[in-house]
């Protein structure tokens, strides 16, 4: 069955580019550029080859399924008439029997419109091609960046997670050696302040009433530990 490409209709003339309904990135030669082609390389005084009667020699030729290829372009006036657009196979089969020169010339023009469709930049100037080059190079580099600004919040979503667990784990605590509490403080006392904190700790916990607790040391054995409120106290007691 016939099918008509109502897509395909143009202006007649050189340059057609069409692609094959079933393979939308297969590119074609219209029959009107193929006779152009060939009338152009054609010897003086050899009578030139009319499309009606080309389009004839594509639905007699016994290698091309032409319905597959059927299309239509517009002529000078308008109208609407009945073309081909074929891919590069039925396109060399057409021109087998024209000069080395007519299948030369279909067979470049058909690798140019190949590499166009692989590398949609073939076509462009040196010029454009950098441009679109310095545009994709700008759009990795953003990319890039975003990637890394997202990353660095997760990094520092993490750090806030930590620091949370960290403060919520210090706030369960509630009582320490002195040296504990010497180190949870930063404070770096000697081994006489620590001796002096852990008295005056004793002192304080008993007047209040606290119970002191007794916690394994490996230097010293059993040693007192004392809540965090008793020892903040007895710190300032022997910094006086």
């Amino acid at each position: 069955m016939n099918t008509t490409r109502n897509a395909a209709v143009q202006t007649a003339g050189a340059g057609t580019l069409r692609t094959v309904i079933s393979e939308p990135s297969v590119p074609t030669m219209s029959s009107i550029e193929l006779v152009e082609l060939i009338n152009s390389v054609r010897d003086l005084g050899r009578a030139e080859l009319r499309h009606d009667n080309f389009m004839v020699k594509i639905e007699k030729h016994p290698g091309i399924d032409s319905p597959k290829f059927l299309g239509q372009y517009k002529d000078s006036t308008g109208r609407s008439l009945k073309c081909y657009y074929l891919p590069k196979r039925e396109a060399e089969l057409m021109v087998m029997s024209e000069s080395l020169e007519v299948q030369t010339k279909v067979y470049d023009r058909l690798a140019r419109l190949e590499a166009s469709v692989a590398d949609p930049m073939a076509s462009l100037s040196p010029e454009h091609r950098a441009l679109v080059a310095l545009l994709f190079e700008s759009s990795a580099i953003k990319a890039q960046q975003a990637a890394h600004a997202a990353e660095l919040a997760a990094q520092a979503e993490s750090i806030k997670r930590i620091e949370a667990n960290q403060i919520a784990a210090v706030a369960s605590v509630q009582s320490f050696t002195a040296l504990g509490y010497s180190l949870f403080r930063d404070l770096g006392l000697s081994k006489i302040e620590l001796g002096k904190l852990g008295r005056k700790a004793t002192a304080l916990s008993r007047a209040r009433g606290i119970t002191i607790d007794q916690v394994g040391d490996g230097r010293y054995g059993r040693v007192g530990s004392y809540h965090i409120s008793v020892l903040d106290d007895a710190l300032v007691e022997i910094s006086k």
